[in-house]
């Protein structure tokens, strides 16, 4: 070996070591799928013919992890992929712990590997050969967004091919924050936020739609504006949904109802501009932030036995995804959305957000408003997958119908803690006059 050869050899192998020292606390719960690709190795290796037969086999492995192996060309590559089998022995990309491995058909070079990292076909990273050296790049997706982009990776495509999972975590994890892209899917906040989704479902038939429609603080269906009886059978717009969902949370610790009028107060000196401050009774812009706010301050205030107004209006505010852009009072991209969530989840298990839609709004004067409220509540399953229920108006949704709807607008959001306790109240019948 040439002395500068024994200077990379020491090199890689101290950031190897080094990198090694912190997997301990990596949480590496995905299926490994290393042994079986080393049985296929030779078969991978092996010269490519022309119109060569799709291969399927069940390669158990010494782990007890047994291993779908399958074939299959497309768009002139051949492609090799390990997936841990199910229960059922299906195929099914999106899976945790996928290995899909590209081969160009025109001069059978290994140019891809593809690992995903949940049960998502968003959420996966990507190596491929490093044309300036001998080793490898990788890229990390998360929720459809890149995360790291060309870390790295001290190892050889033919080395990657059949290495544990573990070992090319370790390799990088001075760059890639391996913890955080791996959650723990039996973690209890997890569980709480499904079972408050599952409760959620069950009440949405019963739910009626009404405009400005809300519940007082009495229990009473009531219109945000006046404070005055509904007409009508009764029920919610999007904010008087959001309320009643924060009810559900309120009212058991309580014995009572969020009061309305609070929720409406106008933060003028924290948020707006001067031009803005001048139509905001006429057009009331921010209603939708000041009451996504109010609300999750009146929880906060709840948990720590303080006064709503003696906090700040943004302290509930989420600022903290530097992967996504966000504006002050505005919100992120909602195309961006799932994204974020995603994040979001991985570091408060256990939380929910409420979310205002910020767009432009109006025909004669059109002004940015804050025109649409949301609840939103992410969660990781036991089986790893990233959910994500959205409800709005009485019914739910999902991230990409907000961002069909809402491309090129933004989303604020504030986040509130999900209690233990959650009832949501029954909505009160129609009275027989209606």
């Amino acid at each position: 070996m040439t002395r500068s050869g024994t200077y990379i050899f020491r090199f890689l192998m101290l950031l190897v070591f080094f990198a090694g020292a912190g997997a301990g606390v990596l949480q590496a719960y995905m299926p490994e799928s290393a042994e079986a690709r080393r049985v296929m190795l030779d078969y991978m290796m092996e010269p490519l013919q022309a119109d060569q037969e799709i291969r399927r086999e069940v390669l158990p492995q010494q782990s007890g992890v047994t291993i779908f192996f399958r074939t299959y060309e497309q768009l002139g590559g051949r492609y090799y992929g390990f997936k841990p089998m199910d229960a059922d022995g299906e195929w099914a990309i999106e899976s945790a712990g996928t290995w899909i491995i590209r081969r160009r058909i025109d001069d059978g070079e290994i140019d891809q590997v593809k690992v995903f990292l949940q049960n998502d076909t968003l959420s996966f990273l990507r190596l491929v050969a490093d044309r300036r050296s001998r080793f490898t790049r990788m890229d990390v997706v998360i929720a459809g967004v890149d995360m790291y982009r060309g870390v790295f990776v001290p190892l050889t495509m033919e080395r990657v091919l059949t290495i544990p999972f573990t070992m090319l975590q370790e390799s990088t994890s001075g760059v890639v924050d391996w913890n955080l892209l791996q959650p723990d899917p039996m973690e209890p906040g997890y569980h709480r936020i499904e079972s408050i989704v599952q409760r959620l479902r069950e009440e949405l038939p019963a739910l009626r739609d009404a405009d400005d429609g809300a519940m007082d603080e009495m229990g009473r269906l009531v219109y945000i504006k006046t404070g005055q009886p509904q007409e009508g059978p009764g029920g919610f717009n999007c904010s008087g949904f959001a309320k009643w969902v924060m009810d559900g949370f309120y009212r058991p610790r309580t014995g009572r109802f969020l009061p309305i009028e609070p929720l409406k107060e106008k933060h003028r000196d924290y948020r707006g501009t001067s031009w803005s401050s001048a139509l905001d009774d006429l057009r009331d812009p921010y209603f939708g932030l000041d009451w996504t706010r109010n609300l999750a301050l009146h929880m906060y205030a709840l948990d720590r036995q303080v006064a709503p107004e003696t906090l700040s209006p943004g302290l509930r505010d989420v600022r903290d995804i530097r992967s996504a852009d966000r504006i002050d009072h505005v919100g992120y991209h909602v195309e961006d959305l799932r994204h974020v969530l995603y994040r979001l989840a991985l570091q408060e298990p256990g939380t929910l957000y409420l979310g205002s839609i910020n767009r432009s709004f109006g025909e004669e004067l059109i002004l940015r408003q804050h025109t649409h409220v949301v609840v939103l509540l992410p969660w990781f399953d036991r089986d790893g997958r990233f959910r994500v229920a959205v409800l709005e108006r009485n019914q739910e949704t999902g991230t990409q119908s907000l961002a069909e709807r809402y491309r090129g607008d933004f989303i604020h959001l504030v986040r509130v803690e999900a209690g233990r306790d959650f009832d949501p109240p029954p909505l009160p019948p129609p009275s027989d006059d209606d």
